[in-house]
């Protein structure tokens, strides 16, 4: 019994870093613009997870905060989203990539004086990576949040860094 605890420790201890290689953070910047006449763009701050499934492919979990903008009579738009997308990579040598992602995401909407509203649509993006090294990355990116057919999408383009470990 002490021989199965010890093999099955062991394996646990190098299975984790091996998993974990293939698993990456990130954060971005950007300048969000939502689809409603009269509004400006805003900057857009986004947080994200993912797991490299393949070396073509990923799953990605992102919180994006679109910003807010200022409206006449004192109104306030802030808006955010909640993804989970496919992400796919097209290596045109062994540092630069283009990406396209595909994925649901939950897009909420708040103003002053009018409440909050919240839909669950598609969002899409193509971009660009640049690899320093086999730990951090830069992407380049343009992101389209479809809310819903009758609503304003959110587009999103930024700069940012990923951490693989």
């Amino acid at each position: 019994m002490k021989k199965i605890a010890v093999v099955a420790l062991l394996s646990a201890f190098i299975a984790v870093p091996v998993a974990a290689q293939d698993m990456y953070i990130g954060v971005n910047v950007g300048s969000a613009q939502i689809d409603v006449t009269g509004l400006n763009s805003s900057t857009a701050f986004s947080v994200l997870g993912g797991y490299t499934i393949h070396s073509n492919f990923a799953a990605e979990v992102a919180y994006v905060n679109f910003g807010s903008v200022d409206r006449a009579l004192g109104t306030t738009v802030k808006s955010s989203a909640l993804s989970v997308s496919a992400v796919g990579s097209i290596p045109l040598n062994d540092q630069f990539s283009l990406i396209g992602k595909l994925g649901i995401a939950s897009t909420t909407f708040k103003a002053t004086n009018f409440g909050s509203d919240s839909e669950i649509g598609v969002t899409f993006g193509v971009g660009t990576q640049f690899n320093f090294d086999k730990e951090i990355s830069m992407r380049a990116g343009y992101d389209v949040y479809k809310v819903s057919a009758d609503s304003a999408d959110e587009n999103v383009m930024s700069l940012g860094a990923i951490y693989q470990f």
